[in-house]
């Protein structure tokens, strides 16, 4: 079998029929019902101050520093929108001119999957839920010795969950506990966005790719995210091929080379893409060139992209919701200034008190 050299993993095969199953029930973990049932803590206090969205609050980023890196630096360069009107087209102006971004890079908790083996995914799920509380909190550690927190900063107004292990466990606890204490602050996730706008229109059998990064192609967790969204949407006889590439170099034709070579021939509705450094650019004109015959050696392809084929990118589709959110709930800051970025470092703490501390990144001192 020819294994194409862009992908250093093998490519995975799945259908709803094999798919890993979604967390079991639908039943919030013990800290949320804690906060939730106790009106006097600090956690219900907190979380009920932002039944009103703060203007001047910032998008919180959490997750993996590379994730969370790349995922920001998208939001900063983004130009999708003429922004007199909202209409989609670049007008040459930032998007989000004006905004703030916070980068929480998780250092205590990842990888995600290796902690949910050692812990399990309720201590994951919780994880996940401390972050947010984190994500809201006007304050920060100094340093590494000052668990109590003795530094201002902004909390957040949308929060976005940038890794596919935090939205399979955590979002749902975190959308649950913000509910019940009236936190009106969006919880947002790449991986729903990108599901739910191939599953969106209504189509029964779908047979569909899916681009991501080795790591969370060995996890197996888009498998569990998939067959939680056929479900959901009500999908029947759907198809899912995932592949990974390594060396950050892939393209469209490399892709559907390893769909072939897993065994695959029904023509592809959707790429999903989910992965540190697409070139969109590169695959939107791979994918005209197979489309219009017009090069021998795109001839092989052109029967496995249907004709409403689409590539569907987490990133684009992420800023492309929150850009939609802030006008309409006029949340932009309007503030005549480049977008900016802080970067905050989620660091284990190893003595009494908090499970972890937040620190702006710079600021770390030695650990324990």
């Amino acid at each position: 079998m020819r294994v194409s050299s862009f992908f250093a993993m093998a490519a995975v095969f799945l259908c709803a029929s094999c798919a890993r199953p979604a967390p079991p029930g639908k039943d919030t973990i013990e800290f949320v019902k804690n906060i939730a049932s106790n009106t006097e803590s600090s956690e219900y206090q907190l979380l009920n101050g932002f039944s009103k969205i703060p203007v001047y609050g910032n998008v919180c980023i959490i997750g993996p520093e590379e994730s969370n890196a790349k995922l920001c630096a998208d939001f900063i360069g983004c130009d999708l929108f003429e922004n007199a009107r909202g209409r989609k087209w670049s007008d040459g102006l930032r998007d989000f001119a004006g905004e703030f971004f916070s980068c929480m890079d998780d250092a205590t908790f990842t990888p995600y999957d290796k902690y949910a083996e050692e812990l399990g995914t309720q201590a994951l799920r919780e994880a996940g839920v401390r972050l947010a509380l984190a994500a809201l909190s006007d304050r920060c550690s100094v340093s590494m010795y000052d668990p109590d927190g003795n530094r201002s900063k902004t909390p957040g107004k949308a929060i976005i969950l940038s890794d596919p292990w935090l939205r399979q466990y955590g979002k749902f606890d975190i959308d649950t506990l913000f509910a019940l204490t009236s936190c009106a602050v969006p919880v947002i996730s790449p991986q729903d966005l990108m599901f739910d706008a191939v599953f969106a229109g209504g189509q029964k059998r779908l047979n569909i790719g899916l681009l991501c990064d080795s790591c969370n192609l060995v996890s197996g967790i888009y498998g569990e995210i998939y067959a939680e969204k056929i479900a959901e949407h009500g999908i029947s006889g759907s198809h899912l091929f995932q592949a990974a590439d390594n060396a950050g170099d892939f393209s469209l034709s490399a892709f559907l080379d390893a769909y072939l070579d897993s065994g695959g021939s029904a023509p592809l509705e959707a790429l999903l893409v989910d992965c540190l450094s697409p070139d969109l650019a590169a695959m939107n004109a791979e994918l005209e060139a197979m489309r219009d015959f017009s090069r021998e050696e795109y001839m092989r392809y052109g029967k496995l992209v249907s004709p409403s084929f689409v590539i569907l990118d987490s990133s684009v589709l992420t800023m492309e919701y929150c850009y939609a959110l802030l006008r309409e709930k006029n949340l932009f800051t309007h503030r005549i200034a480049q977008p900016v970025f802080d970067k905050y470092e989620v660091i284990p703490y190893k003595g009494d008190g908090p499970a972890f501390l937040l620190i702006p990144s710079g600021n770390v001192q030695n650990q324990f």
